[in-house]
């Protein structure tokens, strides 16, 4: 059993905290992906997370970043640092408590998939997007060096989490994630290798 404290956590730093969770090596031997959440208007509501308000945890995010890893003998697995549930969590039951079913067309979440490899290896965050107009900071950055640190490459997080582009990886809707927890690896070819 893992437990959500082997991992480093940062508040506000979903991405970098999933990061770190991928590349750590923990998960080595799995097929996992990384799942950026966001939709076209950066406004996706999730229930069960610990900074949502009290009673049920809901909260909306402008994106939210989690690891999907398909466990060979209890299937699909969420690993999702910010949820009061299970860690991990069944991806069946944590997508049926995360997203009301009630959402409208503008907040229906969308999921890009990225293997784990390609999110650990590619991922450029310089935290631009946590800093205010005055250059403070929205929350504290956590103590490591940011994804990409002292590599020439352009920040690219903001572009992850726009679902209105193809690549990388897939962009998967919530019909298509539920599709997929309730019929596990008979839908395998919607995740990308």
């Amino acid at each position: 059993m893992l437990s959500r404290d082997e991992f480093d956590y940062v508040p506000f730093y979903c991405e970098e905290n999933i990061w770190r969770l991928l590349g750590r090596g923990t998960l080595t031997g799995t097929r996992a992906w990384a799942l950026l959440v966001s939709n076209a208007e950066r406004r996706v509501l999730f229930m069960r997370q610990r900074s949502g308000r009290p009673v049920d945890g809901l909260i909306q995010w402008d994106y939210h970043a989690l690891a999907l890893v398909d466990d060979p003998l209890e299937g699909y697995q969420v690993f999702d640092l910010d949820s009061e549930l299970g860690f991990p969590c069944p991806l069946q039951h944590y997508v049926q408590s995360t997203f009301p079913d009630d959402l409208s067309a503008p907040v229906l979440p969308l999921f890009r998939a990225l293997p784990a490899r390609d999110y650990v290896a590619g991922l450029v965050s310089d935290r631009s997007h946590m800093r205010r107009a005055d250059g403070s900071w929205k929350a504290p950055p956590p103590p490591w060096d940011h994804p990409g640190a002292g590599k020439q490459l352009r920040n690219n997080l903001m572009e992850w989490t726009d679902m209105g582009r193809k690549r990388p990886g897939r962009v998967l809707s919530l019909a298509a994630l539920r599709s997929l927890a309730l019929s596990g690896r008979a839908n395998d070819r919607r995740l990308p290798r």
